[in-house]
């Protein structure tokens, strides 16, 4: 399976690193790495984050591989409460991300994306990647890394 990442030009040269701020599924101080199910997914994911910001970038699409679907877990929509989706992230939800991480029982997680309707998109999903799971990239390959900037038309 692939998935796809943004990263900027100052880190796309290290596709296992990530920060520690913080997010919808990890609270700050948790690392983990997002990625999307298709590459319109981790672009619309990125430019919600960012906002305009991302124009006059460059960016860069890094496409991991995964060999082995048996290391994917998945959390199901149904199991989460209705205002999974919503802003401010909810402390639950980064509970949650840090509890997964830490029990280490695989390396990858399906999530929905808050940003893609599941109506309309029922295939399309978040993957969260835990950097600090053992072997990690052995498990996760990157196969390409594409350059592109965000055309944004501000008139």
């Amino acid at each position: 399976m692939r998935y796809y990442r943004i990263m900027s030009e100052a880190y796309f040269r290290h596709p296992f690193s990530c920060s520690a701020g913080g997010g919808r599924w990890n609270p700050k101080g948790s690392r983990m790495i997002y990625a999307g199910s298709a590459p319109t997914v981790a672009l619309l994911e990125y430019l919600c984050i960012k906002g305009t910001a991302v124009g006059g970038n460059p960016w860069y699409m890094i496409v991991y591989e995964i060999a082995d679907e048996n290391w994917i877990g998945t959390l199901e929509r149904e199991s989460l409460p209705n205002d999974w989706n919503r802003l401010p992230h909810g402390k639950a939800k980064q509970d949650f991300g840090k509890a997964w991480l830490e029990e280490m029982e695989f390396p990858f997680l399906k999530v929905p994306s808050s940003r893609v309707n599941i109506v309309f998109y029922p295939l399309e999903h978040n993957l969260l990647i835990n950097p600090d799971y053992p072997d990690i990239q052995d498990l996760l390959k990157v196969v390409d890394t594409v350059s592109f900037d965000y055309l944004l038309n501000f008139s």
